[in-house]
Formats: structure tokens, sequence, C-alpha cells
């Protein structure tokens, strides 16, 4: 029954919130938090104190062993070079030092080349090695002072091991260095020694970053790294520290760094036990915030019926509207509720009107999208697509329901994208209405391709962005047309040049050797052959470039009457036309040369050609050996004639590359380095 009373929504509410518990659970909260805080930093406070304490246990062993080294480094024996009575001494000194565990210290002598002349790890007689890690041996002669010297694997433990390095003096001068090597489970006793909590981990880590010794599974974690985000964050002498240690189990620890050795120890406790009072707290403000919510329900739930009904009373005369039929809700007795549904009833049917209009409207307007020739999309505020039109799902090869809610850059090349994305921004922000730029885009089959996109901005009454209409034009084989049409161009230019600047070169070259005219004119005409053959080849690829095995062998097989006459041996390689051409210039003096007074000019002689390509930082130098044996027996060097000086001129100026020819008693040989950039180097 419907009380004639009426209420504002605002009156219902009102009651509602104030049956609610919120000011008291934040308070609660708040009051948690700092409880919280405060048993953090009592962890903390304890962590960085028994990281410390870690530390100067670890140095005052240190010192101690260290002094002990100073004081054997003094001894007679060793002064004098009697080092098996030496040795003899060391051992007494380590039994006396340590006398259940003698093997957790080792003495040993290095001479100044770092050969062992004693070692207590093995009996006296044996053969002794170099000593490990030798740059620490010299750093000890070169300063005269001692070095505690971080993790390394032992020459003669083959294990990893510490030590403490001090130099051994005789009239002021380094004549040994004696080393006293530690075990690091010694350190590790040092860590166990402190009675830790059970649940605690504590670690010591070297100048190196690796693990010295730690107070649980010490073996499987000695020698590892320590974890890098602790590195990078362990900047100052000591600290705190919150993350993961070497097992994966988060701790919040504290550091401290020794001012003798430079090693750091870190105690870490486990992040569960820190924040065990914190879950406890949790829980029982969760109880008890229960409870009050369930008793505000309870309290609201009297007001919230009173809301409730003549709510879904509206939610139902909206349902109405949204199916098109009229809506024509009663009474409700709440003010706001009758006002909104007189407004949905009015809506109805001015909706209706609206919606015939629409409907006929958006048929026209999609019938032009579908059948337009170029790309139609509308794009939200944030660039993803809200509709497509067929032209457009064509363009990348993909189906409007995967274009919907993409964004508009999802195919386009990442270089050209950030120009569209700074545009489109501006664009929302109102400092442009429209904007064309050229888009390279990829397709769904992995092929690519060139769009003109013009984007306009629709904007409300106000000027607030609503979406973006990006018209799509797929302009590929246009740019390729002109692309194709400058390149054809430029290179006719170039080629053209090229071969006058040869053809003039050769000539003037021909004309001064001193020979015949006849003679003259008929190594002209071979160049110039040998120039066509060259052309030949690139023109096979449309001018791209030459295989470098194509161009010897065009230029060798000739003359190859053997099977093994002519051997060539390197890997592919396409040359453009510059190198193409000039190569084979060259390979053809060779060639004449070899034919007329080399290798080939005899029944056994042979050519060898072989090439490799050598990495030189950001460029690569492809190496050319031309090699003639088993030919006539070269007596004298020969006067430089004319293919001489061609081979100089084309390699050294025009490639900018380095020639060496030598003539051999066992034939001629000739080295070309040139280079070649990273294009040049796929296969042929």
């Amino acid at each position: 029954m419907i009380s004639s009373r009426r209420y504002t929504i605002r009156q219902c509410l009102m009651a509602f919130g104030a049956a609610l518990v919120l000011p008291g659970l934040v308070f609660a909260a708040i009051l948690l938090w700092r409880y919280a805080s405060a048993e953090r930093h009592h962890y903390e406070e304890e962590a960085l104190g028994t990281a410390q304490r870690i530390m100067a246990a670890v140095d005052r062993e240190l010192v101690g062993i260290q002094s002990a080294a100073q004081a054997l480094a003094t001894s007679s024996s060793l002064l004098e070079g009697n080092f098996e009575a030496f040795q003899r001494q060391a051992e007494m000194t380590l039994r006396s030092w340590s006398r259940q565990r003698t093997d957790d210290y080792a003495i040993v002598v290095r001479d100044v080349t770092g050969q062992q002349v004693a070692n207590t790890r093995l009996p006296w007689g044996s053969p002794l090695p170099k000593g490990a890690n030798l740059p620490v041996d010299q750093q000890v002669i070169a300063t005269k002072k001692p070095v505690i010297q971080d993790l390394f694997t032992g020459a003669t433990a083959g294990r990893p091991i510490i030590s403490i390095r001090v130099p051994v003096l005789k009239d002021d001068t380094v004549t040994h260095v004696l080393s006293m090597a530690i075990e690091p489970r010694r350190i590790a006793e040092i860590l166990l020694a402190q009675n830790l909590p059970a649940s605690w981990i504590a670690t010591v880590i070297d100048r190196d970053d690796r693990v010295v010794a730690r107070s649980r599974q010490h073996e499987a974690f000695v020698s590892r790294p320590a974890p890098d985000e602790f590195l990078r964050a362990a900047r100052e002498a000591d600290g705190i520290w919150e993350g993961f240690n070497l097992e994966g189990t988060a701790v919040l620890g504290a550091y401290a760094r020794s001012g003798v050795s430079g090693w750091t120890a870190f105690v870490g406790v486990p992040a569960e036990i820190v924040q065990a009072p914190l879950h406890r707290s949790l829980w029982t403000l969760f109880g008890f915030g229960a409870a009050l919510i369930l008793l505000s329900l309870l309290l609201a739930r009297s007001f919230g019926q009173r809301i409730a009904i003549p709510v879904q009373g509206l939610v139902d005369q909206a349902q109405r509207l949204g199916r098109g039929a009229s809506v024509a809700p009663p009474p409700t007795g709440l003010v706001e509720v009758d006002q909104v549904g007189g407004a949905l009833a009015a809506a109805s049917q001015d909706l209706r009107e609206r919606e015939a209009a629409l409907r006929g409207s958006e048929a026209r307007l999609w019938a032009t999208q579908n059948n337009a020739a170029v790309g139609i999309a509308e794009v939200d505020r944030d660039g993803r697509f809200v509709s497509v039109n067929e032209a457009r799902c064509k363009l990348t090869g993909h189906t409007r329901e995967e274009l919907i809610g993409q964004h508009f850059g999802h195919a386009t090349d990442a270089e050209i994208l950030n120009q569209d994305l700074e545009l489109f921004t501006r664009q929302v922000a109102g400092e442009l209405d429209a904007y064309t730029t050229d888009s390279k885009f990829r397709r769904k089959d992995g092929s690519s391709g060139w769009a003109r996109v013009t984007s306009t901005a629709v904007r409300d009454a106000d000027g607030t962005f609503l979406y973006a209409v990006r018209v799509v034009e797929d302009i590929t084989e246009r740019r390729q047309a002109d692309r194709r049409q400058k390149l054809l161009i430029d290179e006719l230019n170039h080629r053209v040049k090229n071969t006058l600047a040869t053809v003039q070169s050769l000539s003037w070259q021909a004309s001064r050797s001193g020979a015949p005219p006849q003679v003259a004119q008929e190594r002209f005409q071979e160049r110039l052959l040998a120039l066509s053959r060259t052309h030949n080849l690139l023109n096979e690829t449309h001018w791209e470039g030459a295989s470098l095995r194509a161009i010897l062998e065009t230029e060798l097989l000739p003359y190859a009457t053997g099977a093994s006459r002519i051997r060539l041996s390197g890997p592919e390689l396409r040359l453009p036309p510059k190198p193409a051409v000039v190569l084979g210039m060259a390979f053809h003096e060779l060639a004449t040369n070899a034919v007329k007074y080399g290798a080939l000019s005899t029944p056994s002689g042979w050519v060898q050609v072989d090439w490799a390509i050598q990495e030189q930082g950001h460029e690569a130098m492809l190496t050319l050996e031309w090699c003639e044996l088993e030919g006539p027996v070269i007596e004298m060097q020969p006067r430089p004639g004319f293919g001489s000086r061609l081979l100089r001129q084309t390699i050294t100026r025009e490639l900018a590359g380095h020639l060496d020819i030598r003539f051999e008693r066992e034939g001629v040989r000739c080295t070309m380095v040139v280079p070649i950039e990273p294009a040049e180097r796929h296969a042929a």
C-alpha cells in the first residue's frame, strides 16, 4: 500500500547514509595503519642493528686473520727461503688456531711471478701450481699493503674460497705474497653464532656482489650473485631494503657495509612475519566491520523499501521506452520519481517520432559508406574504432568484428604512427578540426602499403569532441609508381655518368700506354667488352646488383680448359652496380695477365680465388684473394703496366679500398679489400 505522504529521494538517501558506519571503519583503519607502521619500524631497527653486529663480527675475524698472516710474513724461515721449515711452522700455527676444523684455513706462499712455493693444503714436496687471481698479488706487490680478497676459486682447493694476502718484505722489497685462505663456511659459522630468530636469514656479500656466506642453506647459495634489485638499492653504507631474497621469499631487512673489507651484511625478515600483526588486526577489523555493516543494512532496509518499489516501477517504464512501447507511469508518492515518470512519457512520444526519421537517415548513410571506394571509419576520443565500412576492412584484410574496438594505429608503422597520434591528440583537444597525413600500414597477411588519411572531428554545440571520421585512401600503387619513376631517373643519370667516366678513363689509359695504335685499340675494345659483360649481368637484375660469383665466372670460365683450372670459394654475395662494374674490370685485367703471362698460359697452371666478409664495427669489409699457382716461375719483378695502374686506380680511388699485388716465384698474388654496405651482405 502506497502512503499518501510524499518523500524526496534525497531525504531517503540521507536517512540511509546516516545508518552507515563508514566513519568508524575509516578511523579504525587509520589506527591500524599507524600500528602496522610502528611494527614495521621496529623490525627495521632490529634488523639494522643485527646487520651491523654481524658485520662487526666478520670484521674482527678478518682483522685477526690479517694480523696472523702479517706475523707469519715476518718468519725468519720464510725470509731466508727455507720454505719447508716455513710450511711446518705454518701448519703448527693453523693447528693451534683451529684444532677442530684445521681445513677451514690454509696458508699459501707465492713468489712475484705467482708460482706457489708453499701450500699447507698439500704435503711438502708435492707439485705446486700457479696461484689463482694473480692480479690481486700484483696489487699487493705494488702497494706493499694487505688485501682482503673477494670470493674466488682456489687453484689448489678447486672451490670458492676467500683469502687475505699480505706482502713478504725483505729490505723493503716484496719477495713473496703470503695468502691465508679461509673457507666461506667459517663466515657462515659466525652468522650462526649470532643466534638469529629461526625465520631470519643473514647473508654476507663481497665487493663483487657474490654471496660469501649465508645463515641458511649456505652451501646452496655460496658464490651466487646477489639480487639485482638489492644491488641497485644498496648504495649507502647502511639502510633498509624490501624485496625478494635468493630463495624468492619476500623479505624486509637491513644492510650494513664494512669499512674494513667493503663487504655487506644483510639481515632479512620474511614479510609474512612483519605483516602478521597487521593481518590479525585486519581480520579483527573485518569481523567488527561486518557486524556493523550488517546492522546498518538492517536499519537501512526500512528506508530503502520506500524507495525501491517506485524506482523499480521507473525501471519497468524505462524498459518499455527502450522497446519503443508507450509509457504511462502511475503516481508513486515520491516527487522526484513522479517527475521522472512524466519526463519518460513525454520522451517516449518524441523518441518514436525521431526513431522513424533516424532509421531512414541511417539506412541511407550506411548504404553510402559501404558502397564508397575509400575506407571510412569513426573513432572515439581514445582512437578506437566505433564503426568501419567495407572498404576500410578490405584495406588491411580484417573483418569488421576484428576492427571494432581496435586502436586506429594497430596496423600503422611505428615510425609514422607518432605523427598521426600527435595530430589526433591536438584534434581531440580542439586545436585542429581536420588534418591529412600519409600513413604506412601492415595488412593482415604481412604485406605493407601506404594510405592517405583525412581525419575530421565531429563536435557538439559546445565544441566538445564526440568522435572523428577518418577517410582512408589506398595510395600504395601511386607511391610505388612515383618511387619507381624517381629511381629510374636517378639511376639513369648515375649509370650514364659512371659509364662515361669509365670509358673516358679506359681511353685515356690506353692512349698513354705507349703501345702501337692497333694494340691500344684492341686492348681498349677488350676492356669495353669486359665492361659490357658486367653490364649484362646487372641488366638481368634491373641494375639492382650482381652476384660476385657470377661476375667471376663470366670473366674466368672462358679460360677454364680443365675442370679444376679455375677454383672459386666464398659465400654468396650480391654487389651493387658500382662495385660490380669496378671488380668486373679488375677480374678482366687479372685474367688477361694470367692468360698471357701467368698460370693460365701453361697447361698445368690454375687460379684460386677466395673471398670473405669481415665485420669491423658498423662496417663490413670484402677481402678477395687472387692466387696463381703452377704457372711460369717469375724470376724478376715486372715493370708496372697499364693493367696494374688501372687496377690500383679503380680499387683505391673508386671503391676507397686497398690493393696489394705481389709477383712471387710461384705466381701472381693479389689481395683486394673493399668496404661494402650492410645491404650488400645478403645472399645473391
